[in-house]
């Protein structure tokens, strides 16, 4: 603290008498903060609207009406003649009827590179079930060795499989289309060779028959063994954001069905830009279905 010596009338001494401390007045450094966020948050929104939301989010749309005439006007992308043709395929077979059938069968369609091991394990579980069940082989390596007189004369014209290839996404519709060829067929399961049942078959029959959805493996794996693995090639029909992983088995109803048996547009981007590359190791069986079914 400062102090001033002063001498006072009528003393010999001088007495120290301390400076009165002046305040200084403080800026009201919030106001100044909070004003700048407001700018910058209005400026921000007024540059980069939103994509998938209203334009005006900041605020209640009754008070921020005014707003809306000076935010730019988003605009949607022009669809190619691929996505044209895809979407009213696809539109109007989710819309039509199914066949309804007298005798509902579950088709079992098994992808394998030759014979079963499980026949007789798969035999026990179809036994005594016939006419509720249908049985289809793709064998891409070596005719199967059949343990089981059910699984005779069940191959299918199969054709050589490649790992990570869309060979096996081929090998999926090659079964598809076989097993749409009966009517009856309103389940169809994908199965490996190694794939064995957990329940009675009435237990998967009635609980299959019993719901109208498909059941696929799909989710977003946005590490570089999932989202990763996109090509930027696939847009515009294929956005990243919409790249799906999952296992390529799965149990899915007559329309859907009929709906990959229809697509050409996303099998058409995985055949070409879905490869396994060093850098992106994309596996076609792993991704086309959990993106077409995202």
């Amino acid at each position: 603290m400062k102090v001033s010596w002063v001498w006072q009338r009528g003393s010999k001494d001088m007495t120290a008498m301390p400076h009165p401390r002046h305040r200084t007045a403080k800026k009201p450094m919030w106001i100044i903060v909070l004003l700048s966020i407001v700018c910058v948050s209005l400026i921000g929104a007024y540059v980069y609207p939103p994509r998938r939301y209203s334009t005006c989010y900041f605020f209640a749309s009754s008070v921020c009406t005014p707003f809306k005439d000076w935010l730019p006007a988003v605009t949607r992308r022009e669809l190619t003649d691929q996505e044209v043709f895809s979407s009213v395929v696809i539109r109007d077979l989710l819309a039509m009827p199914m066949p309804v059938s007298k005798k509902p069968k579950i088709a079992f369609m098994f992808l394998t590179p030759g014979s079963l091991p499980f026949e007789k394990l798969w035999e026990r579980f179809l036994q005594g079930h016939e006419g509720r069940y249908s049985i289809y082989i793709h064998a891409s390596r070596e005719k199967p060795v059949h343990s089981s007189p059910l699984f005779v004369g069940r191959e299918i014209r199969s054709e050589k499989v490649v790992w990570g290839r869309v060979s096996m996404v081929d090998a999926e519709k090659r079964l598809l289309g076989n097993a749409l060829l009966d009517i009856d067929n309103q389940f169809f399961v994908l199965l490996s060779d190694s794939c064995i049942p957990l329940h009675t078959f009435d237990y998967i029959y009635n609980y299959l028959m019993g719901t109208n959805v498909s059941f696929i493996d799909s989710f977003l794996d946005p590490g570089p063994h999932g989202s990763g693995r996109y090509s930027i090639e696939m847009f515009p029909e294929i956005e990243h954001r919409d790249f799906r992983k999952g296992a390529q088995w799965f149990a899915i109803t007559r329309r859907h069905a009929i709906l990959i048996m229809a697509d050409n547009l996303y099998y058409g981007k995985f055949k070409l830009y879905c490869k396994p590359t060093v850098g992106r190791n994309c596996i076609a069986d792993e991704h086309y279905l959990p993106t077409l079914f995202k």
